[in-house]
C-alpha cells in the first residue's frame, strides 16, 4: 500500500524530466500551423503590394497556345502550374494562403518521405523555410527574371520531387524499377531538375538502406543522365547546358552573387543530406525536457535567423513598389505621403514618381523640394534598369506612348508577356487611335480570371471612343499628348530622355500642364538658359496672379548669378526674397563652395533651406539616373 504513492510519484518525475515520441504526436502540426500563420501575417501585413506586383508580372490563359508555348522547355508543367498559382495574388490574403498551404504540405511530404521523428519536427519545416527565402529575396528580380512563375516554381517543383521520392517508397519489388523509369521519362519534360533530383535522392536513399539496393542506385545514375541527353533532340530551343538544370532559376551564378544562391543549394542538398543522417524513430526513445526545450529554442530562433537574413527588406524597393500601386489607382496624395515618410536617401524612380503625383495634382511649383532627393542606386546584386522597373508607367503618363509600348514589347521577347505589359499596351493603343491592336490585347486579358472586367471597360471605349476623354486616366495624360509622338533613341535612360524631351519641345500651342513639366525639368537640369525659357513659356500659358514659390526661388537664384535677364521689376512674393537674402548670408558665413564636402555643413543648409530649389542647386550633385 505504501508504493502507490511513490510509483506515482515516480511516473511523474519521468513524464516531467523526459520526452518520448508517444508524446509529440501533435508537435508537426502545432509547429506547421504555427509556421503558416506567421508566414501568412508576415505576407499580408508587410508584402502586400509586392505579392500584387507578382502576379502583375505574371500571365496564366487557359489556351492551348500559351500551354504549348510552356511546354517548349523541360520544366513545362512546372511553370504552367506555377504561372496559374502566382495569378491567385491579385488577391494577396488569398494568394498568401494557398502559397501557406503547399508550403504545409511540403513539410508534411518531407516529414513522411525522409521517417523524421516528431521531435525532429522543425528539421522537417527546413525546406519550407529554404523555399519561403528564396520566393522573398526576389526583390528587383521580379522584374528580370526568366523563368516564368518564379514565385512558386521551386515550391511546385519540390513538391514534385517529394512525391515522386514517395511513390518510390511505396511501390515493391520490381515496380520500383518502372517508377524510377516514369520519374525520368515522364518526370522530366513535365519538371525539369526536380525530377533529376528525385533520382539523385533515390540514390542516396538506396546506398544508405538497411538492405541497399545498388541497381536501384545505378539505375537512377544512368537514367538521370541520359535523359537529359536523349531530350536534347526534342527540346531544340533549350542549351544543351541547360539541359540539366532545366527549371532551376533562370539567372547567372557567379561568385559575388553566392549569397543570392545559399537557400537554392541548401534546398537542393537537403534531399541528398537527409538520407545519411540517423534518427532513433523508436517510440519508446526517451530525451530529457530540458534538452529538448532548448533544442526546440535554438532551432525557432535559428528559423527566424534564416528567414530575416533573406527577406528582401530594402525600405526603398517597398516604396516604388507600393507608389506602383497607388499610381495606378490615381492616388496621387498617397503617393506624396510615401514619398513624404521616406527617412532614407531615395531612388530616382521614387523622386520621378513623386514629381509626377505633384505635376498631376497641380502643386509641383510649391513643393516640389519638400521631400528628400538624390539618387540612391537600388539593392540588388544584378544591374537593375529604371526602364524595367518603372520606366513603361512613367512613359505612359507622361503621354509617350510609342516608347510605352515599344519597351512592354521588346520586354516581353526578353522576359515573357506580363498581364503588366499587356495593360499598358492596350492603353497605349487607345491614345494612339490604334483600337484593332488595342482589341487585340484586350481579348488576350478576357482570358484571364481576374482582369475580365478591367478588359471589358477598354473594350467600352474602342467602341465609343468618345469616352476616353471622359475618362479620368486618359484626362489627366491626353493634355501633354499635344505633339508628335516620335520614336527617337533614350539609349534606355528615361529620366534623362524626359527631361531632355520637356525642357526642349518648343511650341506656340497653349497647353499648360506640358508647359509646367517643361519648368519642372529645366529646375532639375539645372541649366540657366533653358529654365528662362520654360520660365516664360509657363507664364505665358499660367494666367495667374502668383508664380509658385520654386519657381521664384529659381529666378531670384538665376538672375542674381547670371545677369541677362532682368528680374527687378518681377513681382516676388516679400517671404521669398526675405529668405533669399538669408541664404545669401547663411552662404557666405559657411562658405557653399566648399560645404558639399563637409556632412556637417551640408546638414545646417539643409534644416535651414532643406525645402528651397537653392539647397537643391548646390548640394544635390552628382546624381545618375540608371
Amino acid at each position: 500500500m505504501k508504493k502507490k504513492p511513490q510509483a506515482k510519484a515516480n511516473f511523474q518525475l519521468n513524464s516531467t524530466a523526459s520526452v518520448n515520441e508517444s508524446k509529440l504526436k501533435r508537435l508537426p502540426l502545432i509547429a506547421g500551423l504555427a509556421f503558416g500563420t506567421i508566414t501568412w501575417l508576415l505576407l499580408n501585413l508587410f508584402e502586400h503590394e509586392f505579392l500584387f506586383r507578382v502576379q502583375e508580372l505574371s500571365l496564366w490563359l487557359p489556351t492551348k497556345i500559351y500551354f504549348d508555348e510552356r511546354m517548349m522547355e523541360p520544366g513545362g508543367m512546372m511553370s504552367y502550374i506555377a504561372c496559374f498559382l502566382t495569378q491567385f495574388f491579385y488577391y494577396p490574403w488569398l494568394g498568401s494562403l494557398l502559397y501557406v498551404a503547399l508550403l504545409l504540405a511540403v513539410q508534411w511530404l518531407t516529414q513522411k518521405v525522409f521517417s523524421i521523428p516528431k521531435r525532429w519536427t522543425l528539421l522537417s519545416l527546413l525546406p519550407s523555410v529554404l523555399i519561403l527565402c528564396c520566393s522573398m529575396e526576389a526583390g528587383y528580380w521580379i522584374f528580370q527574371i526568366k523563368t516564368q512563375g518564379y514565385f512558386y516554381s521551386m515550391l511546385v517543383g519540390f513538391l514534385f520531387t517529394l512525391s515522386a521520392i514517395r511513390l518510390y517508397q511505396v511501390s515493391k519489388s520490381w515496380w520500383r524499377y518502372l517508377v524510377v523509369v516514369a520519374i525520368a521519362a515522364a518526370g522530366y519534360p513535365l519538371f525539369g531538375f526536380y525530377a533529376l533530383l528525385a533520382l539523385l535522392t533515390i540514390v542516396a536513399m538506396s546506398l544508405t538502406a538497411k538492405e541497399r539496393n545498388i541497381g536501384i542506385a545505378l539505375l537512377c545514375i544512368a537514367i538521370g543522365i541520359a535523359t537529359p541527353i536523349l531530350y536534347y533532340s526534342v527540346y531544340e530551343q533549350t542549351r544543351f547546358a541547360r539541359m540539366f538544370t532545366a527549371g532551376m532559376p533562370a539567372f547567372q551564378f557567379a561568385m559575388r552573387d553566392l549569397r543570392t544562391w545559399i537557400p537554392y543549394i541548401l534546398l537542393y542538398l537537403f534531399p541528398l543530406v537527409i538520407p545519411f543522417i540517423r534518427f532513433n524513430s523508436s517510440p519508446a526513445h526517451t530525451q530529457p525536457k530540458s534538452r529538448f526545450v532548448l533544442t526546440q529554442a535554438v532551432g525557432i530562433v535559428v528559423t527566424a535567423f534564416v528567414v530575416q537574413l533573406f527577406w528582401f527588406r530594402d525600405p526603398n524597393f517597398r516604396a516604388e513598389i507600393k507608389m506602383n500601386h497607388h499610381m495606378e489607382r490615381l492616388e496621387w496624395r498617397k503617393v506624396l505621403d510615401i514619398a513624404k515618410s521616406q527617412e532614407q536617401t531615395p531612388t530616382r524612380l521614387m523622386v520621378l514618381n513623386r514629381n509626377l503625383a505633384l505635376l498631376k495634382l497641380g502643386k509641383a511649383g510649391d513643393e516640389m523640394f519638400h521631400y528628400l532627393d538624390g539618387g540612391e542606386a537600388p539593392k540588388s546584386p544584378f544591374e537593375i534598369r529604371l526602364m524595367q522597373v518603372g520606366g513603361k508607367m512613367l512613359y505612359y503618363h507622361y503621354a509617350r506612348m510609342n516608347f510605352c509600348y515599344r519597351w512592354c514589347l521588346e520586354d516581353a521577347v526578353e522576359y515573357g508577356w506580363k498581364v503588366d505589359y499587356i495593360k499598358y499596351m492596350v492603353k497605349a493603343s487607345i491614345i494612339s487611335g490604334e483600337y484593332p491592336l488595342a482589341q487585340k490585347y484586350i481579348n488576350t486579358l478576357k482570358k484571364t480570371i481576374f482582369y475580365k472586367k478591367w478588359a471589358e471597360k477598354y473594350e467600352k471605349m474602342i467602341e465609343n471612343p468618345e469616352l476616353i476623354a471622359k475618362d479620368r486616366e486618359f484626362a489627366g495624360i491626353l493634355p501633354l499628348y499635344q505633339f508628335e509622338d516620335q520614336l527617337d533613341g533614350d539609349n534606355t535612360l528615361v529620366e534623362i530622355y524626359l527631361l531632355n524631351y520637356f525642357a526642349h519641345t518648343y511650341s506656340d500651342l497653349n497647353t499648360p500642364m506640358f508647359d509646367e513639366a517643361a519648368l519642372m525639368c529645366a529646375l532639375t537640369l539645372k541649366d540657366i538658359q533653358t529654365f528662362w525659357n520654360c520660365f516664360f513659356r509657363y507664364a505665358n500659358s499660367h494666367k495667374t496672379n502668383r508664380m509658385p514659390t520654386h519657381y521664384q526661388e529659381a529666378a531670384l537664384l538665376y538672375g542674381n548669378l547670371e545677369k541677362n535677364v532682368d528680374i527687378s521689376k518681377m513681382p516676388f512674393d516679400k517671404s521669398v526674397k526675405m529668405r533669399f537674402q538669408d541664404f545669401m548670408r547663411f552662404a557666405q558665413k559657411h562658405a557653399v563652395q566648399n560645404v558639399e564636402r563637409d556632412p556637417e555643413a551640408k546638414k545646417l543648409f539643409y534644416d535651414r533651406f532643406g525645402d528651397t530649389f537653392w539647397y537643391f542647386y548646390f548640394f544635390i550633385r552628382d546624381v545618375k539616373s540608371y
